[in-house]
């Protein structure tokens, strides 16, 4: 259970407290009212907004060469002619032969009707029902014109009376019948056409493509297949083998002429159709053009494969969208892109931490994309150039470039979730940079995630974690997602441009990580970053700064480390940041090294400067060490939460001794003594970290001025001086819960118990020299707002 309480916590202040504090940050406020207008221009992120997407799309947008000078053919050229860009060119005559040898390849397409026999049988049978039905009454001339009409019609069979009056003889008998209904059904077995003159399309050299229902398809050869004529032949054939009398014979070669038909006809859409599916499986050929080469050269005739290439050069150029276009379309996808950007910061973020985020991805989005364009330069130089087989393919350099240089740093400096946010814009740059090449877009994002993991892995306390990161966590996954990315193609290509590619892989680990370790300083001071890295730096007691201090003012010195010691004990209970704690203690009281001997941490003497002093003035040397101890962190260049933590290390809060030693001093009825002339300007602790060392330095002074340093003691101080900021307002801005604070309370009690336990007396020896005391001797001041220490 917390041994901590605020029993005698009151909810509402005094007016006269609120008053003072209203005083005493009267003059901050008229400060800022001077420059409100440029500080709302300058945190408008709107504004960065539109300059970060001006300029990446001016970077990006084509700007679109100009058409090259068109001469007549013969002509003598007065300059060089030469290509003004890097051109692909479609080759129309080749792409336009390739689509027509492809469409030649297609066979004729004819389509078996199995129906047709079927058909014909059922004819056949209608046909002779009727027949036997009609001779059932007698028949007379005009009944035989009226029978061979509708046959006509019906069947469209044209009959002479001849015939017919043999088929009377027989009684549509049912033998001649399925006689003919099996001949035909024989003959139809076979493929049958109208006839041959319908082989137009090349059948007699090449076949044909046969359909044989939906699924079936074979290749025939025109000697498989016979037409009607031939077809009537071999009927005449299949009847004479018959045992049957001559007239039903002649009965049966007649009326199978008659219903024999074709099964098979060309098929004009199904063949168009696979024509038109074997152009479009013609990819189109295209050649490319460097820029620089000459076309014609000055003094030449301009001939005339000349002059088809320059207009095929000016009709590409005028075919490319014009750079307002491109402009246009890039500003405002990247304008889209920019907007959700911000607003997504804001809602993770404070106001002001995402305003720098925000900058800094602009700009180092920017900067990125310049070292893309520099690397693209130099990848064609130096693939040009190399007769090294690994190093002559320029596109296997694009996975060296430093695709995660800015991820790293972000990674490095900020949120994991910021530095996510970087590494799927970064990937859409880089996408959009080399034309939706989306095995690029893939492998910078999967590598920037490699890198946010490794730095989250090898930690910040180090920079050289970058160089650890790139070498064991990105260049291996850079490794990984190239073969990856082979495996999905289902092909590996050239061996020697597959090594290349690796190798380019593990480089581009090795090149992002060593471009951010060279950033991150720059990086850091640029955007007022504090890293656990420069933290450890700013902490290293051989600073000349700590050395002056320990030379000049030692007892500021002490009571310095004591301060850092307990703040960062509790921060760390209260997961802060406890090196930021640690530094800002280290330097809260640097100021004092401009006047040491006024305070009595650092006093070698008997006389009190103070002595001398009337309490206002004492108390403006006391306060103006908070000022010169600012001034002197921006001389050192400290980060702005260092000398945050300076700044509100003692809040607004009132330097108590000398207030009531001036209000013994002068007479009450004489003159009235306000508290805004004795306390320090602050502003009060705005962040926790800031709020831990003013809890911190008044308990570590607060105890030395204790005669019994028993735990109970020690608690009741924490206690008071925790009640007394709570009351006195310094705490209000800070955030800090009831919870947290009895945690630090707890904290503070146990580091600085210690400090002070007991030892047992070494025998023979009598260090303390007993004296006397003196009566009227005024206690000596010091600035922590408490007793002084003796």
């Amino acid at each position: 259970m917390n041994s901590f309480s605020f029993k005698k916590l009151k909810i509402f202040k005094s007016a006269d407290t609120t008053t003072v504090k209203k005083k005493a940050n009267a003059t901050l406020n008229k400060k800022e009212e001077k420059p409100k207008f440029w500080k709302k221009l300058i945190e408008n992120p709107f504004i960065f907004l539109f300059i970060f997407v001006i300029i990446l799309s001016y970077l990006i947008a084509y700007l679109p060469s100009k058409s090259l000078p068109q001469p007549e053919a013969g002509e003598i050229a007065s300059n060089d002619i030469i290509a003004p860009d890097d051109l692909t060119i479609e080759d129309r005559e080749t792409t336009e032969k390739r689509k027509r040898d492809a469409e030649g390849v297609i066979l004729p397409v004819y389509e078996y009707e199995q129906n047709v026999f079927l058909n014909t049988e059922e004819k056949i049978r209608e046909f002779f029902d009727s027949g036997r039905e009609w001779i059932e009454i007698p028949v007379t001339a005009d009944r035989i014109e009226e029978f061979k009409q509708a046959s006509l019609d019906k069947f469209a069979l044209e009959i002479s009376n001849s015939d017919l009056r043999d088929l009377i003889r027989v009684k549509f008998a049912t033998n001649i019948e399925e006689s003919l209904i099996n001949l035909i059904g024989t003959i139809s077995n076979q493929n049958i056409i109208l006839t041959k003159n319908l082989f137009i399309h090349g059948e007699q050299e090449r076949g044909l493509t046969l359909l044989r229902g939906p699924e079936q398809e074979f290749l025939v050869k025109v000697d498989e297949i016979i037409d009607i004529k031939e077809s009537k032949q071999q009927l005449v054939e299949e009847i004479n083998k018959l045992d049957l009398p001559r007239n039903e014979r002649s009965l049966l070669a007649i009326f199978s002429h008659l219903f024999i038909s074709p099964n098979i006809t060309y098929n004009v859409i199904e063949t168009e159709a696979r024509k038109e599916e074997a152009r479009e499986g013609v990819e189109t050929v295209f050649y490319n053009i460097k820029r620089g080469k000459v076309i014609v050269r000055k003094g030449d005739e301009v001939s005339q494969d000349a002059l088809k290439e320059i207009q095929l050069i000016n009709e590409n150029l005028r075919a490319m969208p014009s750079w307002l276009t491109n402009f246009s379309g890039t500003f405002f996808l990247f304008g889209l892109l920019f907007l959700t950007l911000w607003y997504y910061l804001k809602s993770l973020l404070k106001f002001r931490l995402a305003l720098k985020n925000f900058i800094m991805m602009g700009i180092t989005l920017i900067t990125s994309f310049l070292f893309y364009k520099l690397s693209i330069f130099l990848a064609d130089t130096f693939s040009q150039s190399s007769n090294f087989s690994l190093l002559k393919y320029a596109e296997s350099y694009n996975f060296a470039f430093p695709f995660q240089f800015g991820v790293i740093l972000f990674a490095f400096l900020t949120q994991s979730t910021t530095a996510i946010i970087f590494a799927v814009i970064n990937s859409v740059l880089v996408g959009y940079l080399f034309k939706a090449n989306f095995d690029l877009m893939m492998f910078c994002l999967l590598g920037g995630f490699a890198a946010i993991y490794g730095i989250k892995y090898y930690g910040k306390q180090k920079r050289t974690s970058t160089f650890r990161a790139g070498l064991f966590l990105i260049s291996p996954i850079n490794v990984f997602v190239i073969i990856t990315l082979h495996l999905i193609k289902e092909r590996i290509g050239p061996v020697d441009l597959f090594v290349s590619e690796l190798v380019m892989g593990l480089l581009g680990g090795v090149i992002s990580s060593a471009f951010a370790f060279l950033f991150l300083p720059v990086f850091e001071n640029l955007f007022g970053f504090l890293t656990q890295t420069k933290l450890l730096e700013l902490s290293n007691s051989d600073l000349p700064i700590f050395r002056q201090m320990a030379i000049e003012a030692p007892g500021s010195y002490h009571h310095s480390l004591v301060v850092a010691s307990l703040a960062e004990k509790a921060a760390e209970e209260i997961k802060l940041d406890s090196q930021l704690t640690k530094t800002g203690g280290l330097y809260h009281d640097i100021g004092k090294t401009k006047r040491p001997e006024y305070f009595i941490e650092n006093r070698t003497r008997e006389s009190d400067r103070h002595d001398e002093l009337k309490p206002s003035m004492s108390t403006l040397v006391i306060i103006n060490h908070v000022k010169e101890g600012v001034e002197m962190a921006k001389k050192l260049k400290l980060p702005k939460k260092i000398r945050d933590i300076i700044e509100q290390h003692h809040g607004n809060s009132l330097v108590r001794f000398f207030f009531q030693k001036a209000k013994e001093k002068y007479d009450p009825e004489m003159q009235t003594i306000g508290e805004e002339s004795y306390r320090y300007m602050g502003p009060i602790p705005k962040t926790k970290e800031a709020a831990l060392i003013l809890l911190a330095d008044s308990v570590e002074a607060a105890s030395r001025s204790l005669k019994s340093h028993t735990k109970a003691t020690l608690k009741k101080v924490i206690t008071e001086i925790f009640n007394s900021y709570i009351q006195d307002g310094q705490l209000d801005d800070c955030d800090f819960s009831l919870k947290e604070l009895r945690t630090v309370g707890t904290s503070f009690l146990s580091t600085i118990y210690p400090i002070y336990h007991p030892r047992v007396e070494y025998p023979g020896f009598e260090f303390e020299v007993k004296k006397k005391k003196k009566s009227g001797k005024p206690e000596k001041p010091n600035d922590r707002n408490l007793k002084p220490t003796e």
